[in-house]
């Protein structure tokens, strides 16, 4: 019977400074993700807002749709944009900002968001 040695070169798999190195990316990239998470969540909350005040057909002129917005910022918890930032021309409503998102003292994430009612079908 024959016993088979395996010397420490030969074996393969994740050693502990691999394994704290993965630890370490896994942990930023999630803490940028939880840190951005909130601003995405509103940008979404914007778009959907200005879609139902584009597709309104009780809001004609540009000044009820800024009104209409302004008061739906309230409702949906909105900080960023207020109605005078609005772009109205005829039906169409969008709005550009960005977003800078403090990671430490030294670092910041900055993200452009472009918000534009989507056309009616």
């Amino acid at each position: 019977m024959k016993c088979s040695r395996v010397s420490a070169r030969a074996q393969h798999g994740l050693g502990v400074l691999g394994f704290l190195l993965v630890l370490t990316a896994v942990g930023i990239i999630g803490m940028v993700g939880l840190k951005a998470l909130p601003s995405y969540m509103e940008y979404f909350s914007i778009q959907s807002t200005i879609n139902r005040i584009a597709h309104d057909p009780m809001l004609q002129s540009d000044a009820d749709m800024r009104t209409a917005f302004d008061r739906q910022m309230h409702v949906d918890m909105i900080t960023t944009v207020h109605g005078r930032d609005l772009n109205v021309v005829g039906r169409s409503v969008a709005v550009r900002y960005q977003k800078n998102i403090p990671l430490t003292d030294t670092i910041s994430l900055l993200i452009d968001f472009d918000a534009t009612s989507k056309a009616t079908q």
